[in-house]
């Protein structure tokens, strides 16, 4: 019995140091963010394992406080790119939402910062190369936040809807444009009619608009 205590207590201690960290950590990140010192937690170092149990929301605390010092203008492109790794992160790692929303807040909320910091990193990019990667991205990130419940279905599916137009801008003289551009407008106005009370109505009109612009712009598709 004695080799295997000498083997299996440094591994124990280990263990409990790790998460003693990231529960350290995660006290740290709260009491900032209870005084908006959105700058302490973006600039630290998320200590954790992707096993500890607080590692999620220590991501996910962390994405939330790039973006908010991204929408402030303070160094946006490295805070959204900051906010899309961390969120990416968080939300993948989250297995009980029903526990982590009472620390941390809605899963929505979370999707709907997600996928805004792809798409204007996307509009970041000075090359359609370049910004294919954040559009991949963004497209799935839609994907999963029209999975998860919560009431912000219409904000997925305008960035849903505004990823598959990028890719059809991307890739506007291949042979299947016109007939993409006919197949989103018509999903398009669909989801623009569901989304017409909601504060994300404006966002679809505007892409709906400009699903209809690129169409009319593309010789031979009526």
């Amino acid at each position: 019995m004695r080799p295997n205590l000498r083997i299996t207590l440094p591994l124990l201690t280990m263990v409990l140091l790790a998460s003693g960290c990231a529960t350290r950590q995660l006290k740290n990140f709260k009491e900032a963010a209870a005084e908006n010192n959105w700058q302490e937690i973006a600039a630290a170092e998320v200590d954790c394992k992707a096993d500890d149990e607080s590692c999620n929301q220590l991501h996910l605390l962390k994405g939330d406080a790039c973006y908010r010092l991204a929408k402030q203008n303070t160094d946006s492109v490295k805070n959204y790119q900051c906010t899309a790794e961390q969120l990416e992160q968080g939300i993948h790692l989250t297995a009980d939402w029903t526990a982590a929303e009472a620390v941390v807040g809605k899963r929505a909320q979370y999707f709907e910062n997600w996928c805004e910091s792809l798409r204007l990193l996307r509009s970041e990019q000075t090359s359609t190369a370049a910004a294919t990667p954040y559009n991949q991205k963004l497209h799935s990130c839609a994907q999963e936040f029209l999975q998860a419940p919560g009431d912000l279905k219409p904000a997925a599916t305008f960035f849903l809807y505004n990823a598959e137009l990028a890719a059809i801008r991307f890739q506007i003289n291949d042979t299947g444009s016109c007939q993409a551009l006919k197949q989103l407008q018509q999903n398009e106005s669909q989801a623009a009619t569901q989304a017409a009370q909601s504060r994300y109505a404006d966002y679809h009109r505007r892409l709906l608009n400009d699903i209809a612009g690129i169409k009319a712009s593309l010789p031979g598709c009526p």
